[in-house]
């Protein structure tokens, strides 16, 4: 993770006031904390994932079904014909 007052040091290391540095830190926290994501972000899509993951399945499942009913039928069809 993100280390604020090593990065201070280097920032007064490198001629910047510590008013300077702080103000660094501050816009820089600002910034990155808005886009970073947490174990909770992680876990909400990683279900979400799952839950589409297996909506499709279902599907899948369903119209399997139904090409295998047409195919039955059509086949019993064609015996019935010769």
């Amino acid at each position: 993770m993100f280390n604020a007052l090593r990065y201070t040091k280097k920032l007064e290391e490198a001629g910047l006031s510590r008013e300077q540095a702080e103000a660094h830190i501050q816009i820089f926290t600002e910034i990155v904390e808005g886009d970073l994501t947490t174990k909770q972000d992680l876990n909400y899509a990683v279900e979400k994932l799952e839950h589409k993951m297996l909506e499709m399945e279902y599907r899948l499942i369903i119209k399997i079904g139904t090409i295998l009913t047409i195919a039955i039928g059509a086949f019993a069809t064609l015996i019935k014909l010769f």
